[in-house]
Formats: structure tokens, C-alpha cells, sequence
């Protein structure tokens, strides 16, 4: 067999998708059936109280512990015509969703709130202020709460009073210093925080379904500064990521020399402290210190680099202060607060999460293989388990606080996107994990009007998922895994201690992806063996040695270098139900619980407690589970979820490397088909099992008996009509 990197799974043979069978699930679905998890969720949200943090985790008053199973509704779509509302809602509570994070919608009408008709962002839309109420009203009503996003894409502008407004963009990352920008947002803060709902009659400050507020999104200061936006260069025109206006790099210089003058008592003190990294013409008294620009990381001396990096994060920590106490103290609001998230894979984003800390919850965001230019690698995440998600959102959890993964998703076009889902419900249950929610339910800005994409059965582009027909039924299995508690949390766990100096070097550190932690004996893999904490980001100084900063001694069980990829190698949970195996074939995972099973990987014969999967296709996740509680090998009705590959109507790749797609096609989107052989075994007092196919809106249809074999029941599943999903009946004698 080919290894997993060779040129045979890079140029793999192009399959006819237009021959692939139709599979669509209603935008509008909001029958009951045995797919049906909305039981998973308590009515109304907000049923218990407001959320709060007990023991490191979410919970309410009584102590009773909150997961959170989530998507996104994002720019236009939560601003639904009012009747379409209800049923909206009504699905995501089918498929077990229980929070939607509102992001991105600090825009004008129709993409926003704010008024249309005019550059400032200083008033809501009357039209879409009644139509968000409306919307959360729904999503209360079934149980599902609301992620409220602060700043997102606010288009600042001088009509806001901002200075050089035509260049900042949405303010990032201007947002956390500049004083009139940091006005606007308390001001939007109380907008929206002191808005009556009338459908739920109560104020956002006093709403109990809203699970929590963040201030801002991926916006990191220390980012910026080491991509070099800070150094100037700033070319005039308006950027939402790239160099920031002088004016406000400026700004940021004076700031600094300032902070210099509070730290040392005079420049003397300053320049022994730098041990004469000082330049003669620099002088905070004279406001004439120099910021560091990124080619001068490398070379720069250890104190000067630690006290500007300190200044950075001293900022973005002030700011996230104020505007907590802002909204706890003046607004009277008592909801959990994230600042931002740890985002980006490029560097260690340790000073992000230090800031966070400042607040009630961490957060991650992570994407298997984001697209760059459009196009994605199209490689499976089984296949290399040191840079995979679960590693990646396990380092900026820091143990006391909740963590959260707001953004994730593997995107389409993947012929391996079928692993993601059940990968991470499963992986988040083994790092005790308090929300994961997709990016993102619908395209970018697509509005919920007209006969537009969410009625529009079809694929629109990498994110969505609402008409995916695998990552949906995902969803609800995903439901089934991670709310109702399918896996058990990690026995063990590793808490990393580390330095502020350690900290502060890991800002000028290249990239190591297959050690997410910044400590080289520790590799990704061991978030899928143990619980991956943060136990103190100060720890006391080290003396550092040439300028190496070395890690502290973290106490693991077992090997600490990555998975050798030459030889089988199994990397298995210390709770014993999670098994990650990799090896010269490539990579597979097995999941192994009483109440759910799963196994993940190319076409081959898998094994695990309960099934025996044999399929002839090239990759696939196929989840087997309870849906009445009872063990599977008790149960009377079993959910089995075959994932394969996804495509619309008339899709286009650009080569045969499957990287990019030239034309995403039309509805309906089609479905790969599955050949192969799926073994029920070990059902205890088991007379007669039978499996009927589930349509679109997850209802039975013709069941058909399964013939007994020697080791149980054998389901042929190309003998059934083509779903995503079927029913499992288990009769005893």
C-alpha cells in the first residue's frame, strides 16, 4: 500500500461525481424521528439561571455542569424574515445544536445591525433589531443558547469620530488602544446589553440564554507585531489584517516610551537593565525609545525584547479589564466574558492566552487545513496525529477555566472531511472540553431571504455546513458523543508550567507544528493520550543559558517524541476507549465505548467491540450508537452513520490533485456510494437485527432484515437504498 504522503493519494483517480446519488436534508426539517436529539437540550435556555464557572468548568447555580454543542449564524443570518425563525431554530435543536455564536454582525443592514443608509455604526437598524430578537426568542424557545460577539468587521468610520478611518478597517488592532475606538465599543456594549427583546421581554444584560460575550475576534496586538504590521511601511490604503496607519503606530511609540518611564525610574536604570542595548538617541523621557520591528527580533537582547513584549500584552490585558468591568459594573450584566482567542497555528500564541486570562473562559480556533488562495492540501488529519486539531486546541486551555473551541472545522472540498467531527466530539470528551462549535452553519453573509442559499440545497463553499448531509448527521452523532457524555474525560493530566520569560520567547521561536505545546520533548500527540492543561503561565524565572529557554520538566508516561509514520504505531487513551494508530498504510482511529463506536480511516477491515467494518471505499467514518442510553450492546435502537465524500451537482476540480475546485456546481448535492459490509456483533440475546435507510429528514424507511453470519448480523449496505444515515432494530428472544 502506498504511504500517506506519496504521489498515487495525490493524484488519485478523479471520480465521476455527477454519477453519485442525490442526498439533501430540508433547510426547513423540523419533524420528530429516531435521528431526533433535541432531547439532548433543556427548554427554554436560560432554564437554570445564568451560566457560570464551577470548578473550572460551565455550570449553573446548582453546580450542574453546561456543555455546549454549537454553530454559527454570522453577518445576514440571524436577521431570518421573522416567520422563517421558529423553523429555524427547531432544526438546530433536531441535529442536538444547543448554542449559535452571533459573529460578524457589527455591519450595516442587511449584514448587520447597524442602520442602513449611512457610514456610522452608531445606531441599530430598527428591521434588523426586531428580526435578531425574533430570532433569539426562537433559539431560546428550543433550548438553544447565544454567543454574543462584540467586535467582529465593524467598518469604522469618521462619521464615528475616528481619525484616518478610511484605512483602519475593522480596527484590529487599533481596537485595544486607541481611546475613541474603545468609547465606541462600551457604547455598542450598552446598545445592545440594554436592548429590550420584546419577544423574551427582558433586556440582554438580564437574559439568562445568553451564554456568554467576547469582546473581540482573533485580534491579537502581539500578532501584529511580530507579522511585522506594526513596523510601518503602510502603504494608504484601507486593511483589515495588514500594516496599520502610522498615525496609530505612533501612537502605540508613545505608549511605550510611557510605559518605560512607569517601569524604570530613569534612563540609567533602563539602560542597565537592557545592558546597553539602548542607543544613544533614545530617551523615554523624549518619547524617543524605539519599538522593535520583526527583522530585529532575532538579534535583539533578551530584556529589551521581554520588556516590549510585557508592554503589548500589559495593554491588551488592561483593555480586556476595563471593558469587564464595564460590563459587569455599569452595564449589569453578570454573563462570562472570552477576549479573544488563541488563533493562529503559526507561532505559539501563549501571550494571547496569558491576555485571556484576564477573563472567564479560554478559547481556541482551529481548521484542518484552512484554505490558502482557495485551495486546500486535501490530506487526512488521521495521518498525522502531532498537528492535528485536538492537539492544537488542547494548548491554550488553561486549567481553572472553562476552554472553549469556538471556530473549527475541516473545509470542503476534503475527501477526508468526514473524520472531523467525530474526531473532536470524541477528543473533546477526553479533554473534558466546556463548547466546540462550527464554522460556520451557512456561507459567509448569505441571508436568510428570497430564494436564496439556505433554501438552496447545495454546498456553497468551504465552511458551511447546514447542507452537507455528512457533517449534519455528524452533528447529531457528535451531539450524542459530547453532550450526553458518549467517551469518559482523560484520567491523567499534564499541566505545563512555564516562565513569563519562556512566554514572552516563544514570540521570536519559529513554528513547530508537531509540538503545539513550545516544549520540545512534548509532541501533539499527547492530547490524544491525556487531559492538556496550562497550569501556570508565570512560573518563577530561569536562568536562561546562551539564550536558550528550556522547558520545565513536565512528568508524562510513555514516549514524548512524534509518532514514528515507518512503523504501526498505536496511540491509545489513558482511558483506554480512544485508540489513534498510525503507520506506513496511514492513519485510522477507533473508538471504543459502551455507547458509541466509530471507526475512521481509508477502506480496509476495522475492528472494534461491537461492529466489523469492511468498506470499499477510499476513506470513510462510520459511527455506530445508542439511541435509547443503554449500552450498545443492550440497546434496542442503534444510529449508524456512514460518512464518505461529499459533492454537488456538476463540480469541477482544477487537476486531479483535488486541491481546488474551478466551479462548486449546482443543487442538489450528491452523496459518495458506500460498498462494503458492516458486522453487528456482541448484542447480547440478539434474535433478529434489521436496518432501515433514513431519508433526508431523518425518517425510517423500509427496514430490512439483516442475515445472520458467524459472528453476528451482516448489513451489505449497497443493497440499501443510498443515506448518510440508518436506523438499527435489535430484537431479543
Amino acid at each position: 500500500m502506498s504511504t500517506p504522503s506519496s504521489n498515487s493519494e495525490r493524484h488519485r483517480p478523479m471520480p465521476d461525481t455527477n454519477q453519485w446519488p442525490a442526498f439533501t436534508l430540508p433547510w426547513n426539517d423540523t419533524a420528530s424521528g429516531p435521528a431526533d436529539v433535541s432531547h439532548l437540550l433543556h427548554r427554554p435556555a436560560g432554564k437554570y439561571g445564568f451560566v457560570k464557572v464551577n470548578d473550572g468548568h460551565l455550570a449553573f447555580a446548582d453546580g450542574k455542569r453546561l456543555r455546549l454543542w454549537g454553530t454559527h449564524f454570522c453577518r445576514a443570518q440571524p436577521f431570518a424574515p421573522k416567520e422563517l425563525a421558529p423553523a429555524i431554530a427547531r432544526r438546530l435543536a433536531k441535529f442536538g445544536i444547543n448554542i449559535v455564536r452571533m459573529h460578524a454582525i457589527d455591519e450595516h443592514w442587511p449584514m448587520g445591525l447597524f442602520i442602513r443608509n449611512t457610514a456610522s455604526t452608531r445606531e441599530f437598524d430598527p428591521e434588523a433589531m426586531d428580526r435578531f430578537d425574533c430570532m433569539v426568542a426562537c433559539l431560546k424557545d428550543q433550548g438553544i443558547y447565544v454567543d454574543l460577539n462584540l467586535h467582529v468587521t465593524r467598518p469604522f468610520s469618521a462619521e464615528d469620530g475616528i481619525a484616518h478611518a478610511e484605512t483602519v478597517g475593522w480596527g484590529k488592532p487599533e481596537n485595544y488602544y486607541d481611546p475613541r475606538m474603545i468609547e465606541l465599543q462600551k457604547e455598542y456594549a450598552r446598545m445592545l446589553l440594554h436592548h429590550h427583546n420584546p419577544y423574551t421581554n427582558v433586556r440582554y444584560a438580564d437574559e439568562p440564554a445568553v451564554a456568554l460575550i467576547e469582546i473581540t475576534n482573533e485580534n491579537s496586538l502581539t500578532e501584529r507585531w511580530r507579522n511585522g504590521d506594526l513596523d510601518g511601511g503602510f502603504d494608504g490604503k484601507k486593511s483589515n489584517w495588514g500594516k496599520v496607519n502610522i498615525a496609530y503606530t505612533d501612537m502605540l511609540t508613545r505608549l511605550w516610551n510611557e510605559h518605560l518611564i512607569k517601569r524604570y525610574t530613569d534612563r540609567t536604570a533602563l539602560l542597565n537593565a537592557w545592558e546597553g542595548s539602548l542607543h544613544a538617541d533614545e530617551d523615554p523621557a523624549r518619547g524617543t525609545v524605539r519599538r522593535l520591528t520583526a527583522d530585529e527580533f532575532a538579534a535583539a537582547h533578551r530584556r529589551r525584547f521581554h520588556d516590549e513584549a510585557a508592554f503589548y500584552g500589559t495593554i491588551e490585558r488592561n483593555f480586556f479589564g476595563e471593558m469587564k468591568r464595564y460590563i459587569r459594573t455599569e452595564l449589569g450584566s453578570p454573563h462570562l466574558i472570552i477576549g479573544n482567542s488563541d488563533h493562529s497555528y503559526a507561532w505559539s500564541s501563549l501571550a494571547v492566552v496569558a491576555a485571556n486570562a484576564e477573563l472567564d473562559i479560554t478559547d481556541s480556533h482551529f481548521y484542518w487545513q484552512h484554505p490558502d488562495n482557495g485551495a486546500v492540501k486535501n490530506t487526512p488529519m488521521v495521518d498525522e496525529p502531532d498537528r492535528c486539531a485536538i492537539a492544537h486546541l488542547s494548548r491554550g486551555a488553561i486549567e481553572g477555566y472553562p476552554h472553549f473551541c469556538s471556530e473549527v472545522n475541516e473545509p470542503c472540498p476534503n475527501d477526508f472531511a468526514a473524520e472531523y467531527i467525530p474526531l473532536i466530539s470524541a477528543y473533546g470528551r477526553l479533554q473534558d472540553w466546556d463548547a466546540i462549535i462550527f464554522y460556520d452553519y451557512l456561507p459567509w453573509g448569505q441571508p436568510f431571504t428570497g430564494e436564496d442559499a439556505w433554501r438552496n440545497q447545495k454546498q456553497w463553499y468551504w465552511f458551511d455546513i447546514a447542507n452537507n448531509p455528512v457533517k449534519m448527521a455528524q452533528i447529531a452523532s457528535g451531539a450524542l458523543m459530547f453532550l450526553r457524555g458518549d467517551a469518559a474525560p482523560a484520567v491523567k493530566t499534564i499541566a505545563r508550567t512555564m516562565t513569563r520569560e519562556w512566554l514572552y520567547e516563544t514570540i521570536r521561536t519559529p513554528g513547530d507544528r508537531e509540538h503545539p505545546y513550545w516544549l520540545k520533548h512534548l509532541a501533539g500527540r499527547a492530547a490524544l493520550t491525556h487531559r492538556i492543561r496550562i497550569g501556570d503561565l508565570a512560573g518563577a524565572a530561569n536562568a536562561p543559558a546562551e539564550g536558550v529557554y528550556p522547558s520545565l520538566s513536565i512528568p508524562m508516561s510513555g514516549t514524548d517524541t512524534p509518532a514514528d509514520q515507518t512503523v504501526d504505531t498505536k496511540i491509545v487513551s489513558d482511558t483506554g476507549e480512544l485508540t489513534w494508530s498510525i503507520g506506513p498504510s496511514g492513519g485510522h482511529v477507533i473508538i471504543d465505548t459502551p455507547l458509541h463506536q466509530s471507526v475512521i480511516g481509508r477502506g480496509r477491515e476495522y475492528r472494534a467491540t461491537h461492529c466489523i467494518v469492511n468498506l470499499a471505499v477510499p476513506f470513510a467514518a462510520v459511527e455506530m450508537i445508542s439511541l435509547d442510553g443503554k449500552p450498545i450492546a443492550d440497546s434496542d435502537t442503534l444510529l449508524l452513520v456512514i460518512g464518505t465524500r461529499t459533492a454537488n451537482t456538476g463540480q469541477v476540480w482544477e487537476n486531479d490533485a483535488r486541491q481546488k475546485i474551478t466551479d462548486w456546481g449546482t443543487a442538489p448535492t450528491c452523496i459518495e456510494p458506500v460498498t462494503g459490509t458492516i458486522i453487528f456483533k456482541a448484542l447480547n440475546g440478539a434474535h433478529s437485527v434489521t436496518a432501515a435507510p433514513l431519508d433526508g429528514c431523518g425518517q425510517p424507511l423500509t427496514a430490512h432484515a439483516l442475515p445472520a453470519c458467524d459472528e453476528g448480523f451482516l448489513l451489505d449496505i449497497a443493497l440499501l437504498p443510498a443515506t448518510v444515515w440508518y436506523l438499527i432494530g435489535i430484537s431479543r428472544a
